[in-house]
């Protein structure tokens, strides 16, 4: 019964005045652990959504170039090859811009999803945030641990 005790005095969550270096060090590697695999996953949707864009802006154009070859494959006048042509000319310009607007608002989308994974740990106190791992930094640093105290004393 006092080994159940001890081990939930021990656990990192009810021992906070005094942490234990090995615990932060293992719980600052998983909210990175966290952090990394958000950023990924915010990558991967944007990487999806991008995909979208470009199948449909891929497919619009098919659509108009197969319609201005069926045009092309009738009699037509010099006047209608000329329209043919500056019809596909300003319907290509339209959708490349709107294929790249529609682009860049993917990518900044993605880009402030990936931000976002990373800001949740200044402000989750509740789960342990950035600020309490940071005081436990501090404290593991002032406890007087060897590893990050000063010179070692050479032996005379």
């Amino acid at each position: 019964m006092s080994a159940r005790t001890s081990r939930a005095a021990a656990s990192p969550a009810s021992n906070r005045s005094s942490p234990d270096p090995k615990d932060f060090l293992a719980d600052l590697g998983r909210q990175q652990l966290a952090v990394a695999t958000d950023a990924a996953c915010a990558m991967f949707r944007g990487s999806e959504a991008m995909r979208v864009i470009q199948q449909q802006a891929a497919h619009e154009a098919s659509l108009r170039h197969q319609a201005a070859a069926q045009k092309l494959h009738g009699g037509c006048t010099p006047a209608d090859l000329l329209a043919i042509q500056s019809d596909l000319l300003r319907f290509d310009l339209q959708g490349a811009s709107q294929y790249w607007q529609q682009i860049t608002t993917a990518a900044l989308q993605s880009q402030i999803e990936m931000m976002a994974s990373a800001s949740h740990l200044l402000t989750d106190e509740q789960n342990g945030g950035w600020k309490s791992v940071m005081a436990n930094f501090q404290a593991v640093v002032t406890s007087g641990n060897r590893f990050f105290g000063g010179k070692p004393e050479s032996p005379v």
